[in-house]
């Protein structure tokens, strides 16, 4: 801001320029005039100089104004279209793991829905999914829920109209019929965390690590021959009925995205290896 000492040397410029306007008829004004002009000029352009940085930082407040409002919404448009970028690689990878999943699910896609995985339980202990197809889709509770490589990874366990809740074969409350596929010993596949288990297998049976789990026929819910798991280890004492089988999911269920529900059991499932009397599952096994 101009101060006191810049107001009086414009009031004594004032006073100059009115003394040549008044002295300028004059004869002798040429001189006066000259004079009054060296003492005016460098007044003046001090003037100017003191001035010119409050008049720039005015002109400078408003092009910077204006330059954080552009800047603003050059920011709001990057972030929209970041948004969406990254909604289309998303809808991208939706797209590719349910089309792997038909894939492997063989070519009659009118027996499956595909669904998305959208919440999981939290509770300790428990194994359950919920996913975006209800009844009204055509699922019901009871029909058989495949993974990548149509893999069975579960069981609709209850359902509502647009949702549906999915009980993994890892959680505790699971038990469904099983067959080992290599000696066709029968057996009941449990859950119970991040492995699964084989139980009531006779202690001499002939199960060894590596053998391929299939589900099995015998509950006559679910078709047969879904692929399960591989058998991770065998244990057993000589006083023992049944040994202790433990079997690897084919399947890491805690990535689970996009799964299939099976809601046509009509015919022979996807990945069934054409057994005889093997190939189903149950839901109504043995319940803990």
């Amino acid at each position: 801001m101009v101060d006191a000492r810049s107001a009086a040397r414009l009031t004594l410029l004032l006073a100059l320029a009115a003394l040549l306007l008044l002295l300028a008829p004059l004869p002798f004004s040429g001189g006066v005039e000259a004079r009054a002009a060296a003492v005016v000029l460098p007044a003046g352009r001090a003037l100017r100089d003191l001035t010119r940085p409050a008049s720039e930082l005015l002109l400078n407040a408003g092009q910077v104004r204006s330059l954080s409002a552009e800047n603003a919404a050059l920011r709001r448009s990057v972030a929209r279209l970041e948004a969406e970028a990254a909604a289309l690689r998303e809808a991208n990878v939706a797209t590719a793991q349910v089309s792997a999943l038909l894939q492997s699910a063989g070519a009659d896609f009118s027996r499956y829905r595909a669904a998305a995985v959208v919440a999981v339980d939290p509770a300790p202990g428990r194994r359950t999914i919920v996913v975006d197809r209800g009844s009204g889709d055509g699922v019901a509770s009871g029909q058989a829920v495949l993974g990548p490589g149509a893999t069975l990874v579960g069981v609709v366990s209850s359902v509502e109209t647009h949702r549906a809740r999915v009980r993994l074969l890892s959680d505790p409350d699971s038990a469904v019929a099983a067959v080992v596929q290599q000696s066709r010993v029968q057996a009941v596949l449990a859950g119970g965390g991040d492995r699964l288990r084989l139980d009531f297998v006779p202690v001499d049976a002939a199960v060894h690590k590596g053998d391929l789990v299939l589900s099995s026929a015998l509950g006559g819910r679910l078709p047969g021959g879904l692929v399960v798991g591989r058998v991770s280890a065998v244990t057993s004492r000589a006083q023992d009925l049944f040994a202790k089988v433990a079997v690897e999911p084919l399947t890491d269920y805690a990535r689970l995205e996009q799964v299939l529900i099976l809601v046509d059991a009509a015919l022979p499932a996807a990945g069934a290896t054409g057994a005889d009397d093997s190939g189903g599952d149950s839901t109504g096994g043995p319940t803990r």
